[in-house]
């Protein structure tokens, strides 16, 4: 069986403002249920996450890196932002911290 996360958070302030604003977006432009909202949102966060800490030297262990490299490859894909997420990827794997360049 695969595995399976319900996952439930708590958003106030400037961040509850942020969520509605974009759930306000993809309900006008999409028609993207809440949960696919969710999920796409969640899947960009950890893609771009752990795609951060497999190039930063976070994971340090190597086949961990690998086995998280895959994952990340395989899910990402088919996210809009995969072409950044790549971008970041090379940014960070080649010394650089912090921001990068989405122009370079």
């Amino acid at each position: 069986m695969e595995k399976q996360f319900q996952v439930e958070t708590f958003l106030e302030g400037d961040r509850a403002e942020l969520y509605q604003a974009l759930l306000a977006e993809f309900e006008r432009a999409s028609g993207m249920s809440l949960s696919e909202v969710n999920r796409a949102v969640l899947q960009t966060g950890m893609l771009f996450h752990l795609t951060m800490m497999t190039s930063m030297g976070i994971v340090q262990d190597d086949e961990r890196r690998k086995e998280l490299d895959a994952l990340v490859d395989k899910v990402g894909r088919d996210n809009l932002l995969w072409d950044i997420i790549e971008l970041a990827r090379r940014h960070w794997r080649g010394g650089g911290i912090g921001a990068f360049d989405v122009k370079a």
